[in-house]
């Protein structure tokens, strides 16, 4: 997961995040809002 994350960038994750209706809170990180994030919308963001 390290590594997918690598490559994206914050603003990026947040878009994905408000898409699928998850409220990432008040100072979210890049993991914080990938352990939120479904395991498919995080590896479809990485193919893009």
């Amino acid at each position: 997961m390290r590594e997918l994350l690598q490559n994206l960038d914050l603003k990026t994750l947040k878009e994905a995040a408000k898409a699928q209706g998850i409220k990432p809170g008040r100072c979210p990180t890049k993991v914080s809002i990938a352990r939120m994030l479904p395991d498919d919308a995080l590896r479809a963001l990485v193919k893009k």
